[in-house]
Parts: structure tokens; sequence; C-alpha cells
């Protein structure tokens, strides 16, 4: 779940688009209603719940969207994911949450400057977990995220290679996606004038959903959308590097 649109780090072929988003936040009356129906037609059988974004700490209301999601998952891992950059101005309230709430802290260790010393001692005195949601021994490379505008790929092929089918359900808005591309891709048309459409099946809407197994049986099979991912080329790019807002970071050149 996005806390935020947009990002405070401008990370290269960002494949939720946030480099290129413009601020944004959910709407936490919305949202809430929102949990409270996902709780009902799962019967609160999620295992985990994740906020990101964008960079949810550039959220000033964190801890109200904590509270709303424990209270409708009461058993629920949640995690918040973070670059780390704010985590040293965030005020008494938002720790106390997270620890109220039970919210695990995963951040991401990026090449750029955060006292995690600071940071791991908040979580100890907390007694808030903390584990990096990449190696903290190393420091995040970029990857391409390679799409094919043509939209002539094979969507099975695309489907069974993603690594974020069944790791990157994206909830908004009131619909679950397989992925985070197909949520955000409006911001990839938007910035670089392309039209990589989204239809009424590449996500399901959870208040049209009969049950949670025809919402599990959507997930598990490949969506329209998919021709346009070209898994193939995906790859490591050998280093962290800012973005230069330019369509080649997703195009196989």
């Amino acid at each position: 779940m996005h806390l935020a649109e947009h990002c405070n780090l401008n990370c290269f072929s960002c494949n939720h688009f946030s480099q290129l988003a413009p601020q944004g936040f959910p709407d936490l009356e919305k949202f809430e209603k929102d949990i409270e129906k996902l709780a009902q037609i799962t019967h609160k059988l999620i295992s985990l719940i994740v906020f990101t974004g964008g960079e949810p700490l550039l959220n000033p209301n964190c801890k109200n969207f904590f509270a709303i999601t424990r209270k409708h998952f009461p058993d629920s891992k949640i995690w918040l994911i973070t670059n780390g950059i704010l985590l040293d101005k965030q005020p008494k309230d938002f720790w106390d949450s997270m620890q109220k709430h039970k919210i695990e802290l995963h951040p991401t260790k990026y090449p750029i400057k955060v006292d995690w010393e600071f940071v791991e001692s908040q979580c100890k005195a907390y007694g808030i977990p903390l584990v990096f949601f990449n190696d903290a021994r190393v420091e995040k490379t970029s990857f391409k995220t390679i799409l094919e505008p043509k939209g002539n790929l094979d969507i099975f092929n695309a489907f069974t290679n993603c690594h974020q089918v069944g790791n990157c359900t994206h909830f908004g808005n009131g619909k679950l996606y397989p992925c985070n591309i197909v949520p955000n891709i409006h911001y990839f048309n938007s910035a670089f004038n392309q039209n990589l459409p989204i239809t009424p099946l590449d996500s399901i809407d959870i208040y049209k959903a009969k049950d949670y197994n025809e919402i599990l049986q959507f997930l598990a099979k490949p969506i329209p959308f998919c021709r346009f991912c070209n898994l193939a080329k995906w790859k490591s790019i050998g280093e962290w590097k800012t973005s230069k807002k330019d369509i080649s970071e997703y195009l196989e050149l």
C-alpha cells in the first residue's frame, strides 16, 4: 500500500515510477473504508501488509494509517519500508504508534547518508523490530525495469518469470493488482506521452469480487498488461544512480 506517491529520492528506473509522480497521499477516510472491506472479504487472512510508496514518511499522518490497518488486521504482520532519510525527523508520536500497533521497520539501505545508529537506538528503545529490506551489509543497486510499449510480448512467459508476482500485490482505491507496475503506469504515460493502457481485467475490485477465492484466482493468473513487461531484459545495472527522468531508463537500447 502506498502512503505517498512521490519520493525524496530520485532513483533510476523506479518500478513504482515515484520519481515521475507528483505529490500525492491516500485519502484517510477512503483508506479506512477500503481496509475494512478488505478485512471483511479476506476474513483477515492476510499474513503480511506492507506500507511503501514513493517514500511513506513523506506522509505526515503515518500513525493514523498504522492505527486503521492494525484495527482491521489485528494478527497480520505490518511492515514499513522506507529509504530512512526522514527517520531522524519523526516525532515521538510516530515511534509511539509504531510500537503500539506493532509495526516492523524494514528500511532499504541506499548509498546515502542516514544516521543508522540513531535508527537502531530508537528501535531498541521502543521495542520495534528492525530488519533491513535488503542486505544491511550491501547497499542497494539500481534495477532497470524494461518495458515494451508495443505490447507484443507473451503474457504467460512474462507473468511466470515476474519476481513481483506473489510478492508485490498492490492495493489502492479498493482494487488489487498483481504488481506495482500496473497501478502506477499512468505516471510513466504522463511523463513520456505514452499510452500503455490498463483495462478492468488488470485489477480486481474488492467491492465487486464475490469472495476471497475469486481474488486469489485473479492474482494467480496473467493479466493483459503483462504484454508490456520485458522480463527477460530486466537487470541490475551494478550500481545505484539517480534518474534523469528519461524514457530510456525503461527501454531496451
